[in-house]
């Protein structure tokens, strides 16, 4: 009696090739195009969202963090948020130390050569005007320090 022939180990695992549905080219064109509509409306969609990709941290005592988390849930904003718009919102408090005094005047220099070159174009960078608003703030401030 002979003993059974079996498969080599190539044989065994080869795949099969199973038979392609080609599409015809009206139809791959079809696809491309909804493929392509579906990757444009995918940036449409975040359009108005800002990218988060940064974190900010800071430590507190348990005091303040128990009342900064119950204003947050009077809030019904989320942490984030409500963080966000507290900061951003927030009214600028300076005490006009000689840095701070030297910040500005760099700053202000670094504006005056941006107005130099807007007087020639006729456009402002909105970094700058969120800038120049800052600085205002800042020396309004120091002013009314010095004051009172």
């Amino acid at each position: 009696m002979k003993a059974p022939k079996f498969p080599s180990y190539d044989e065994a695992n080869r795949k099969k090739k199973k038979p392609q549905n080609l599409l015809s080219k009206e139809e791959w064109q079809a696809l491309e195009e909804e493929r392509k509509q579906k990757e444009r409306d995918k940036g449409k969609r975040f359009a108005n969202h800002r990218k988060k990709d940064v974190t900010i941290a800071f430590r507190t005592n348990q005091k303040d963090r128990e009342l900064i988390f119950k204003k947050i849930a009077m809030s019904g904003l989320s942490r984030q948020d409500y963080m966000t718009n507290a900061i951003l919102n927030a009214p600028v408090k300076v005490f006009a130390t000689r840095n701070v005094i030297d910040s500005c005047k760099n700053e202000l220099q670094e504006i005056l050569s941006e107005l130099k070159r807007v007087k020639q174009y006729g456009e402002l960078d909105a970094g700058y005007r969120h800038e120049l608003k800052m600085i205002t703030e800042i020396i309004e401030a120091a002013i009314q320090e010095k004051s009172l």
